[in-house]
């Protein structure tokens, strides 16, 4: 990982992971009200859904371990530019793409915390937590690449191609 988290302890790793939770579903977002295109923004509302449950899944986790105290949300997050792109003007291709490093910082920070705890169930979370962002990287991936190949993708509200013979 770009950033070192190897300081942190479980609680203020669980605090940071909130933070980037958070971050995460605020750029799908500012993503969302950026497409016109109505599969990404399917997508896109499936993301916001996904990181509000592992919000959710962290918090829970968190008054798991450290039922008497709430967790301070930190300053410094797991990824710095997710943080800029939400104050900046980035492309739709430019937040896809930090939004891929974020859910690879993610999917990493997860399961490196998974082998520094050693309740069970704690690790199970965290590796569900890890194969959910591993998921959700392809998902955007995906959608990155379909901007890559078609520049106008993100833009059209529908599928209609002008001059395309679709069929026998």
């Amino acid at each position: 990982m770009d950033n070192d988290f190897s300081s942190m302890d479980v609680q203020e790793a669980l605090a940071t992971a909130i933070k980037s939770e958070i971050e995460a579903e605020n750029v799908y977002k500012k993503l969302k009200s950026m497409v016109a295109n109505f599969v990404i923004k399917d997508k896109l509302n499936f993301l916001i859904s996904e990181e509000k449950k592992h919000q959710q899944i962290v918090r829970k986790l968190y008054a798991k371990l450290f039922s008497d105290e709430k967790p301070a949300i930190p300053e410094k997050s797991l990824t710095p530019r997710l943080t800029l792109a939400l104050k900046g003007e980035e492309t739709v291709p430019d937040l896809l793409e930090i939004a891929i490093e974020a859910e690879k910082k993610s999917e990493e920070f997860y399961d490196a915390l998974s082998q520094e705890v050693e309740d069970r169930g704690t690790q199970e979370i965290l590796q569900y937590l890890v194969s959910m962002e591993h998921g959700h990287y392809s998902l955007l991936k995906g959608e990155y690449e379909l901007c890559q190949r078609d520049e106008q993708y993100y833009q059209r509200g529908d599928f209609q191609y002008d001059m395309v013979h679709i069929g026998p």
